[in-house]
């Protein structure tokens, strides 16, 4: 009976997942046939965080088969901010403390700035300026060749 060798993964959102990476299969008559792995199954979207499910499948020579499943977790980003060493700040004396402000905080309405053009339709003017200027080649030439 053939043996798959394969183990859980734990990865981060946006990493590469290889499902045949690190996966080996041996059999006593045949010994290695890793190359005779497959994958019957993969819900692994590394674009979401979540806990997901590979099978693999592999086949001896005498047609002797066996399956395993691993898990898979994708894991969100960190978003954690790097934490600075307590040590190395300088110290804050009553006297550099300022009194916490009472006014009320307001909301900002400034206006988004950044590339908002749409692609599309920029690509559309093109193409339908290229489509013009074909076409305004195309009547000089007609005429010129009469």
């Amino acid at each position: 009976m053939p043996t798959i060798n394969a183990s859980d993964k734990i990865l981060t959102v946006g990493d590469e997942f290889v499902p045949l990476k690190d996966v080996t299969a041996s059999d006593k008559e045949d010994g290695d046939i890793t190359r005779k792995v497959e994958v019957l199954s993969n819900d692994v979207d590394v674009l979401r965080a979540g806990t997901y499910t590979v099978t693999y499948r592999v086949t001896d020579s005498k047609g002797a088969s066996s399956t395993k499943t691993i898990t898979v977790t994708v894991k969100g980003k960190d978003t954690q901010k790097p934490t600075i060493d307590d040590n190395k700040k300088p110290s804050i004396t009553d006297t550099d403390k300022k009194p916490a402000s009472t006014d009320k905080q307001t909301t900002s309405n400034s206006p988004k700035t950044g590339d908002s053009t749409n692609m599309t339709t920029w690509l559309a003017l093109m193409f339908v300026s290229l489509g013009l200027l074909a076409g305004v080649f195309t009547v000089r030439k007609s005429r010129k060749s009469r």
